[in-house]
């Protein structure tokens, strides 16, 4: 009979093992920023070489259209072609010879690239730099890259933190330390990693750059705290100033009942109206006014298929008995805070936001790109205006499967991702965005009645099935 030592050992080697696939059963994927979209690809590891598919790299940077023929894949992207074959390194891109730094892949009908030669194969497609941080996994295209410069100054002691965009950091002050985690922002470094100042109030900086985001350490000698200004700009980490506690005051006296504004002695109060019951989904129908969003074909401006498609979903909905209210009812401009407001206030369960696109097929569902709420973090803990939504993170997930299951059994093709997509960031209920594609190559497609109702049909149907999941979580 083993003894109890031999067991203890057996049951950690076991512990050990489950770890170890748990960890290796994890998704590992490349962030991508671009001035398009931010998005993630999947990498598909083979003889120890990490791969990405083209389709879903190129796919939300442009318009894409591939076809299989044979061993060779051919594919045009935004008029440029390009051709590969499988098991070989040498590719054609723009009728000029390339060589990759591993083989070709075709599995199911789908090319894969090594993810090493991203930065090399992209702009000689698209004719725009790319900027791939392997130990990272973050892929930069075009001007993307988000930069940083930081100051120390005196009188009071302060390090200014300038950012090139506006920037919204999860912050955590410990003792001796300042944690700025940017998991978001394409932020990179713009110098060296570590900064020595030894100085009374701040020891050092730190930057590091991993899969989940960037982190920003300030070693600090003195309690501290942060403020934002310059719309997110800029972060100020300040020394604590010692106060003196403030005087007390004699508190207040009590003040008198008074009546109802507009009342008056002798006035009996006016019963108030039955209250309108609240709509269960707002409908966003993105652009309109100026802002006339993509221009689908010559005659196919984006800002008036979204709203088109949200009149026929409200149409739907609302034959299904589902209370619904929208952003906009006509051809009005609103800016992305006031659709955030409107959702915000309207005591809705469910945000919808409609876009429309030329490249691609079918319907894509996002949710947010956000980190997961903290253990201690609830709704009614203060959050920062662009990370508003992450409390809701998993009701939108919920929202997007129900969405893609119904879209998928309509028979229109269907693919969900998270993106950064605003506002869908600080919308304080579950939230997603539905981008309608046509279903063949022809972007005068979106403009036809069936095709809209189709989409709305198969909508209408996901928004009804969650009603009780989505109400009975309120």
């Amino acid at each position: 009979m083993p003894n109890k030592h031999a067991i203890a050992v057996r049951v950690t080697a076991l512990l050990l093992m489950l770890l170890a696939a748990g960890f290796a059963a994890e998704p590992r994927r490349i962030s991508v920023y671009a001035p398009q979209a931010v998005y993630q690809v999947d990498i598909l590891v083979r003889d120890g070489v990490d791969y990405v598919g083209l389709t879903d790299l190129l796919e939300p940077l442009g318009r894409l259209e591939s076809r299989v023929e044979g061993k060779k894949l051919k594919l045009t992207f935004n008029g440029a072609d390009a051709e590969f074959q499988d098991g070989k390194r040498q590719c054609h891109v723009r009728s000029n010879k390339q060589e990759l730094p591993g083989n070709f892949l075709l599995v199911d009908g789908r090319g894969y690239i090594p993810a090493a030669a991203i930065a090399q194969f992209l702009p000689r497609l698209s004719d725009q730099a790319a900027d791939f941080h392997p130990a990272s996994r973050r892929l930069f295209i075009g001007s993307s890259q988000l930069h940083f410069s930081a100051e120390l100054r005196h009188a009071p002691a302060r390090l200014v933190l300038s950012f090139s965009a506006p920037v919204s950091p999860s912050t955590f002050i410990e003792k001796n330390r300042v944690r700025l985690l940017f998991r978001r922002e394409p932020l990179v470094g713009s110098g060296a990693d570590t900064v020595s100042y030894n100085d009374p109030f701040v020891q050092s900086t730190s930057f590091v750059e991993s899969p989940s985001g960037t982190e920003l350490l300030v070693n600090l000698l003195q309690p501290a705290t942060i403020s934002t200004s310059d719309g997110g700009r800029t972060l100020t980490v300040s020394a604590v100033v010692p106060q003196a506690p403030p005087p007390a005051t004699p508190a207040a006296p009590p003040a008198p009942s008074a009546l109802a504004p507009g009342a008056a002695q002798g006035q009996t109060s006016q019963p108030r109206p039955a209250p309108r019951p609240h709509p269960f989904v707002i409908i966003d129908a993105a652009h309109g006014g100026s802002d006339t969003g993509a221009m689908l074909s010559p005659a196919l401006a984006e800002k008036n298929i979204t709203l088109a498609l949200a009149r026929r979903l409200q149409k739907e909905l609302e034959a299904r008995g589902i209370p619904v209210v929208v952003t906009r009812a006509g051809d009005n401009l609103l800016t992305w805070d006031q659709r955030a407001v409107s959702a915000n206030t309207s005591h809705s369960s469910l945000y919808v936001s409609l876009h429309a696109s030329a490249s691609g097929h079918g319907v894509r569902v996002y949710t947010a790109l956000l980190p997961a709420p903290e253990p201690s973090q609830n709704r009614r803990v203060f959050m920062p205006w662009e990370l508003a939504q992450s409390p809701f993170l998993a009701q939108s997930g919920t929202a997007s499967a129900a969405l893609a299951a119904e879209c998928t059994a309509a028979g229109v093709p269907v693919r969900s991702s998270a993106v950064t997509l605003r506002p869908l960031n600080s919308i304080t209920l579950a939230a997603v965005a539905v981008e309608v594609a046509p279903l063949g190559s022809a972007a005068e497609e979106l403009g036809t009645p069936e095709y809209q109702q189709k989409v709305a049909a198969a909508l209408a149907s996901g928004i009804a099935a969650l009603r009780s999941r989505l109400e009975g979580a309120q």
